[in-house]
């Protein structure tokens, strides 16, 4: 009879065992003052559950997004392959990463895209991400040149390390297309208050029987920045100024008061 109660004891106080998925991860900060720099990063998140949002585009958020809704189960057997990284300014301008002849980012066949071989020139490789990359790409006047290496070593259809990119201006900039930024450090990108838009598009690979959702998954993701009117430093000081003339002014009321 002690043995049976005590097993059922030992049946309560077991653990729970909770499955980790792994998705995609986005950030960038959720504010900057004008003409500052916009820091997409690129990584992976992890959580006990998935967000069940229909494969493609998802609402855009702000800071740091994770996209578990096209997640895996196995940290090292999976990863997500970047073809396409954009910002649009609040004037509706656009810049696309790419390589340093040209914009854009090559998007293999075995992944759904048109291409063949192992990179095809002029674009840029595919950015991949798995658990343990974090990439930092920023997005400012004069940026462009940076490479990046993958603890994938050598993934199927691109190569590591990968780069450099480069940032660009595309048709229907109002700065005028096919200008790269670093070599036009007048264009400043990130000057116009407003709601600014980092949109990253790209695949969830994973072996079959790897994982029990879809083994090549489309995601495009929107990350949200906001550039007030003011610098936030100025800004700061406008709204401490004005509370301090409101203390003053309360202050000197009631010394005046009868």
């Amino acid at each position: 009879m002690l043995l049976a109660v005590a097993g059922l004891l030992l049946g309560f106080v077991s653990p729970v065992l909770a499955q980790t998925y792994y998705g995609p991860s986005f950030a960038t900060p959720a504010a900057i003052s004008p003409g500052g720099t916009i820091n997409i990063v690129l990584s992976t998140g992890s959580g006990p559950g998935i967000v069940p949002l229909p494969q493609g585009s998802s609402t855009p958020c702000s800071g740091n997004c994770v996209y578990p809704q096209q997640p895996w189960t196995t940290a090292t057997s999976c990863f997500y392959s970047i073809h396409e990284v954009t910002v649009t300014d609040p004037s509706g301008n656009e810049y696309m990463l790419g390589s340093s002849v040209m914009s854009g980012l090559y998007w293999p066949a075995a992944y759904g895209g048109s291409g063949s071989g192992t990179s095809v020139p002029p674009q840029a490789d595919a950015l991949n991400v798995t658990v343990g990359d974090s990439f930092t790409i920023p997005f400012a006047a004069g940026a462009g040149g940076f490479s990046f290496t993958s603890v994938l070593g050598n993934p199927p259809n691109d190569v590591s390390p990968a780069g450099p990119y480069y940032w660009w201006t595309v048709a229907g900039n109002t700065y005028g297309s096919n200008l790269r930024l670093d070599q036009n450090p007048s264009i400043n990108p990130t000057v116009t208050h407003g709601m600014y838009t980092a949109d990253v598009e790209g695949n969830v690979i994973c072996p079959v029987g790897s994982t029990p959702f879809t083994a090549n998954l489309f995601f495009d993701a929107g990350i949200i920045t906001i550039t007030p009117q003011f610098p936030l430093s100025i800004a700061f000081v406008t709204v401490s100024g004005v509370l301090v003339l409101a203390l003053i002014k309360r202050s000197r009321a009631s010394i005046t008061k009868p």
